[in-house]
């Protein structure tokens, strides 16, 4: 029997990284997923001092489901579209640094098997929120919402807007699973693999990230009806300038040590 981790009203702050990837584009994309889920996964595994280790394989074509309003883009370019998102929990800052460590040579270097393009983005104190007490293997279906900051907005209100008001909203009106995450300026330098690229163009990069479940990918639209999330994306062209929703085809549980 599969225990669902509790859904809470109090976030959780977490210390994380969230690390969007693209696949090399000479390889099937059926042999990176397997790769990525494989072989690297299990690398990863064996380099210890990490929390929670989630890989979010993105479905092909199904994105850019999320309410658009005028202003905020909703639709990421082909071009600059990402094939999934590695999401890391971790205890401290000291944690980090061993785990950082224990990736050279192995992981870091094992990246360029896979990947074109990694970007890494920490979170820092405070910037992840987790209405959950761990990762729930129960849930049917995923998605990740990629936010722009709408430049000109400081980054303590957008940090407010997504840890105050977008993701408290969305796990209230039942979403599972929920955990919410702004990205430090400047982190992806700590992210340097050999091999494959790590920038984006300004236009086309991300501030922060929503990771939600439910039971299935119909729901979504039951979410979105709600009014309080209704509310949320009548707003969120005063913060923001993208939200780009990608369903999650695949979850792979890599590492999950919270609670333990």
């Amino acid at each position: 029997m599969v225990v669902r981790p509790v859904t809470t009203t109090t976030a959780t702050k977490t210390l994380s990284g969230i690390y969007p990837v693209r696949y090399r584009a000479d390889l099937p994309r059926r042999v990176a997923d397997e790769y990525w889920a494989g072989p690297h996964a299990e690398l990863v595994k064996r380099g210890g001092h990490i929390l929670e280790y989630n890989q979010y394989h993105f479905a092909e074509t199904d994105h850019g489901y999320w309410p658009a309003t005028p202003t905020v883009g909703t639709h990421p370019a082909e071009m600059f579209r990402w094939n999934g998102v590695t999401e890391v929990r971790l205890r401290n800052y000291p944690e980090m640094a061993r785990a950082a460590y224990g990736m050279l040579g192995t992981i870091f270097h094992d990246e360029q098997n896979v990947f074109d393009n990694v970007l890494g983005h920490v979170c820092g104190p405070g910037g992840g929120s987790w209405w959950t007490v761990g990762h729930d293997p129960s849930v049917g279906h995923r998605t990740v919402l990629l936010l722009r900051r709408r430049r000109g907005v400081r980054r303590r209100r957008f940090h407010t807007f997504v840890h105050n008001a977008f993701g408290p909203v969305l796990a209230a009106a039942g979403a599972l699973d929920t955990r919410a995450y702004t990205f430090l300026p400047f982190t992806g330098i700590a992210h340097r693999t050999p091999g494959l690229a790590h920038s984006y163009p300004p236009g086309h990069r991300h501030d922060g990230a929503i990771i939600f479940g439910l039971p299935h990918r119909n729901d979504v639209a039951g979410l979105l009806s709600d009014p309080a999330v209704d509310d949320i994306v009548a707003q969120q062209a005063q913060t923001l300038t993208a939200v780009h929703a990608y369903s999650v085809a695949r979850t792979v549980s890599v590492i999950d040590q919270v609670g333990r």
